[in-house]
């Protein structure tokens, strides 16, 4: 099936949707996922890791009957051109539905070298604006977004989502680079790494900087364990997610003694953690709904106790800004014990679904752990559980994995 062009079309338009913070990303997998329908049959049935995912899905968009944040379905007027989906649920099984049929059709996709190479290609040419944004950020933001504080504000933050994209785009790239180039390939990737390190400290954006350790430290496991070595990385993330208020609470006290010396801003982040796992122990198995964190609007006015440890302007600084900063922490607290194991049992499925590391060419085995190793630090640490920008990139992706899989098998045999 002739679905390659189509994956490379849409990652031609990677780097715009990165550099506008991300949300584009979502439309764009919608299109490659109507694509799939036309130049690719999906096999059926699903596997099973998408079955329970897709139950996750199904319960998560219930949810929102009973939340708080609970919207309308759709507003405006196609017409007046002020349509638009304001149901989250419904934008995320859509979401979901556009991401599979990707996936799906990637699977069945012809090899093709020449869309594998504009894919890489394109990554490193996001790598080259990430790498030089701190230095030219500041001239065009104030051309881009004018003199406006709010608007350079916005403008600040794609830049930082624009950096957690590369940390996803990396672990594709990087594996390709090294073992397809050798020594030229291993002094790039040396020089996009330490590239990639400056521009994420002195952009400030933590989340990108962790997720390349997360990416080293999940490309170390799969070398360690070439027959296993899945099985153990999905299901330690699996764990993670079942066990995460657990987890979380133990973090808090375990830095309750050296509390004070950390920045304001992770110990407001702590709190947040704290005042979110409290929530979910009033609805432990249904959680409070899809959306339900945004409406926390608590701020840190209602606990003294904590304002009297951080400057005076975090008076009206909301507790849990708009969401909890932490996917998992907010699948318990949206959606519950069972939100939490069916997430955890689709990743579970995953790892006996996929083949053994050792099976795989050492490029994919490498990219796959290393998506996974990035993913799961930007899941803990950035967006919102229901960001579809986030999601999208992920989908896209893991299908540029399994198009170079399918090209560099038929390459080598």
């Amino acid at each position: 099936m002739n679905y390659g062009p189509v994956l490379a079309a849409a990652f031609v338009l990677w780097p715009v949707m990165a550099v506008l913070g991300g949300q584009g990303f979502a439309p764009l997998v919608g299109l490659t996922g109507l694509a799939a329908l036309i130049f690719a049959r999906p096999r059926m049935p699903p596997a099973s890791f998408a079955y329970i995912g897709f139950a996750f899905v199904a319960w998560a968009a219930l949810s929102e009957v009973w939340s708080p944040g609970n919207r309308q379905l759709v507003s405006g007027s196609l017409v007046d051109g002020t349509f638009s989906v304001e149901a989250r649920s419904l934008s995320t099984v859509l979401l979901a539905l556009t991401s599979a049929l990707t996936i799906a059709a990637s699977l069945r996709a012809a090899p093709a070298p020449w869309a594998s190479g504009i894919v890489a290609t394109v990554l490193g040419v996001q790598a080259a604006l990430v790498i030089a944004s701190p230095y030219l950020s500041a001239i065009v933001l104030s051309a881009v977004y004018g003199e406006d504080a709010k608007d350079l504000s916005e403008g600040a933050q794609n830049v930082g989502r624009g950096a957690n994209t590369l940390a996803l785009g990396l672990t594709l790239l990087l594996p390709l680079l090294v073992l397809r180039w050798k020594v030229a390939g291993m002094v790039l990737a040396g020089l996009l790494i330490a590239g990639a390190v400056a521009a994420y400290v002195l952009l400030g954006t933590d989340s990108a900087l962790y997720a390349l350790m997360g990416m080293a430290i999940a490309m170390g496991l799969i070398v360690l364990l070439p027959r296993m070595g899945f099985r153990w990385l999905f299901g330690a993330i699996a764990g993670y997610i079942a066990a995460a208020p657990v987890l979380y609470a133990g973090l808090i006290r375990a830095l309750d003694p050296v509390s004070q010396s950390l920045p304001a801003s992770f110990r407001s982040r702590l709190w947040s953690w704290e005042t979110v796992i409290a929530r979910s122990s009033e609805a432990p198995f249904t959680g409070h709904g899809m959306g339900a964190t945004r409406t926390w609007k608590e701020t840190f006015a209602s606990r003294p106790d904590w304002l009297a440890q951080l400057p005076d302007y975090w008076t009206t600084y909301p507790i849990v800004p708009g969401h909890p900063h932490n996917m998992a922490l907010q699948i318990w607290a949206e959606t519950g014990m069972i939100g939490a194991v069916l997430a955890a049992l689709s990743l579970v499925a995953l790892a006996f679904h996929l083949p053994r590391p050792g099976d795989l060419p050492p490029e994919i085995r490498l990219a796959i752990a290393g998506l996974a190793g990035a993913a799961t630090v930007i899941f803990s640490f950035s967006y919102s559980l229901w960001n579809e920008g986030f999601w999208a990139s992920l989908a896209l992706a893991a299908a540029a994995i399994i198009l170079w899989h399918r090209t560099l098998r038929e390459a080598d045999a």
